[in-house]
């Protein structure tokens, strides 16, 4: 998915899964221009914009970043890493190929991590994993790791899908497995509009 003009408030949301959503936060993956995380202030922002934090949270952390530069630095490197990370795991899913072995470990390291570092809440008849998303700059990660953990380990594993037109992961929940395009308003219009140009010149 690319834009004119990139910002985070008109960042699509399409993904599925909160570890796809983050593995597309670059413009595309076919022909990269633009990375939405640029620095730490994006990374809480966009975090406040999948509803991960409240916007007073969003605002502690970003205060916090900006009083620990060198931490702020180092949790942006982290993120971007851990999302180049999910991006080849699902990437290669959506082939319908293993991932590779490296990344698999790395993965499991990181998703062990983010368990320890969580909590289990009663909601209802169930407990559900959460976490103290202020505690530390790169808490933000945690329940993306969970996510990508939930998805790996489940069915829905087969139905990730990686756009042909830019490359952004997404869970195809269609009723008959029909979905091709992140979104039909980017992708899908740019599609169209590429058939109908080799029409007319036929």
């Amino acid at each position: 998915m690319t834009d004119s003009t990139r910002t985070l408030e008109n960042l699509e949301v399409v993904g599925g899964a909160l570890c796809l959503d983050f593995a597309n936060t670059v413009n595309s993956r076919t022909m990269p221009e633009h990375d939405y995380l640029m620095q730490y202030s994006d990374l809480a922002g966009w975090a406040k914009k999948l509803g991960m934090v409240t916007p007073t949270q969003g605002k502690r952390l970003q205060n916090r970043a900006i009083e620990n530069s060198e931490a702020a630095r180092e949790a942006l490197d982290t993120a971007r890493r851990i999302r180049e990370l999910l991006y080849r795991l699902f990437s290669r899913a959506a082939e319908g190929l293993e991932p590779d072995k490296k990344d698999l470990e790395l993965f499991v390291t990181a998703y062990g991590e983010s368990i320890a570092k969580g909590q289990l809440i009663k909601k209802d008849n169930y407990y559900a994993p959460a976490w103290k998303i202020e505690e530390t700059l790169d808490a933000l990660l945690w329940p993306i790791l969970h996510s990508a953990g939930e998805l790996l380990l489940s069915e829905e594993l087969a139905h990730v899908k990686e756009c042909p037109g830019c490359g952004w992961l997404f869970l195809d929940t269609s009723k008959n497995q029909t979905r091709r395009w992140c979104s039909m308003n980017t992708c899908g219009v740019r599609d169209k509009m590429r058939r109908y140009h080799r029409r007319k010149q036929v």
